[in-house]
């Protein structure tokens, strides 16, 4: 039985870092409001028929794209809801200059958005990580198969008949 033991643990390894950088990269980014898009960042494992082991990685947080590429400059033209501002405004723990309160700085943004428009602004954690990840897979991959050739060299030469010990 060949089995690859060690490239099968450096996939898993190098997928967990991936995960574990893109967190990091949102956390240095300043990208994280709530945690939702981090949580949503995951990992599993499952065997195919042939029982190999298979470890994927996926963010279900539907606004993932738009934090790591941008969103699409919005130009000069309606006004945005103030609420969902409010809201960000508390997360974000964001100071409200002196004598205005958080619904009148929110409804002085959602003016200022709409008359000036918003900017793209692009906060990358998912190709980083990925790089990140692709450095330490090379790294480490010519050792982790010649352990694996090593071991299933040794378990064919000693189970086979044909051969006898070299003293």
């Amino acid at each position: 039985m060949n089995e690859f033991n060690n490239v099968t643990e450096l996939q898993n390894e190098t997928i967990e870092l991936i995960q574990k950088d893109m967190k990091l990269n949102l956390r240095e980014n300043r990208s994280i409001a709530t945690g939702t898009l981090s949580r949503s960042i995951q990992t599993s494992n499952t065997k195919d028929k042939q029982g190999t082991l298979e470890t994927a990685l996926e963010i279900t947080a539907w606004y993932a794209e738009l934090v790591d590429k941008g969103i699409d400059p919005r130009g000069p033209g309606r006004q945005p809801p103030v609420e969902p501002i409010e809201q960000w405004i508390k997360r974000k723990s964001i100071s409200v200059p002196a004598g205005l309160t958080i619904e009148q700085f929110s409804f002085a943004i959602a003016k200022k958005v709409a008359k000036k428009g918003q900017r793209k602004r692009a906060y990358p954690f998912i190709q980083p990580a990925i790089n990140v990840g692709e450095d330490f897979f090379e790294r480490n991959i010519n050792n982790s198969l010649l352990e694996d050739v090593e071991i299933n060299t040794t378990m064919i030469l000693d189970s086979s008949p044909y051969l006898k010990p070299v003293r």
